[in-house]
């Protein structure tokens, strides 16, 4: 752990300081305080209260104010955080409308080539697997970081029947 500020820390003399202050005009209050003839009397008028509840106020404003000097020193610890491994499924619509020519040259072409660009954009740690999906869907690669097995999958798909995207998500 660093500080970036650690300049700021010399705040921190200031502390002491302000307790020094307080017991001061502690005592500085019982020396002007008045004479009472009997503090018998002076005690049982007054509530039964522990000493210390009246000094916390002063005792949590000290505290705060440390914690307040030391947060300005802006602590920073450098932590090394696990890379996340993600696993990622491509389901591809392979049915024969993806033959439809509306996308130069067609629709299956369009989204072999975006699905490649896809994969060699990826994370080398990142797993990714293929579905295709007519009338069914089919497993075509399992999450693999193979991403030439990934490019040859997508490079030998061909049309049929059907279309069921449900059974993809599935």
């Amino acid at each position: 752990m660093s500080l970036l500020w650690p300049w700021t820390l010399l705040c921190l003399i200031l502390i002491p300081l302000g307790i020094a202050l307080y017991v001061w005009m502690l005592r500085r209050k019982r020396r002007f305080a008045v004479r009472y003839s009997s503090l018998a009397l002076v005690r049982a008028a007054m509530p039964a209260r522990q000493r210390w509840r009246r000094h916390l106020p002063f005792g949590l404003f000290m505290l705060g104010l440390t914690a307040l000097v030391l947060a300005m020193a802006r602590p920073v610890a450098a932590i090394t955080v696990p890379q996340s491994r993600a696993s990622i499924i491509l389901a591809m619509d392979v049915s024969r409308s993806m033959c439809a020519t509306d996308v130069p040259p067609n629709r299956l072409t369009v989204a072999q080539e975006a699905a490649q660009a896809f994969i060699a954009d990826q994370a080398a740690g990142t797993q990714i697997g293929i579905v295709a999906f007519t009338g069914f869907a089919e497993i075509i690669v399992p999450p693999t970081n193979d991403k030439d097995a990934l490019d040859a999958a997508i490079d030998n798909f061909t049309t049929a029947l059907g279309t069921a995207i449900g059974s993809a998500i599935l």
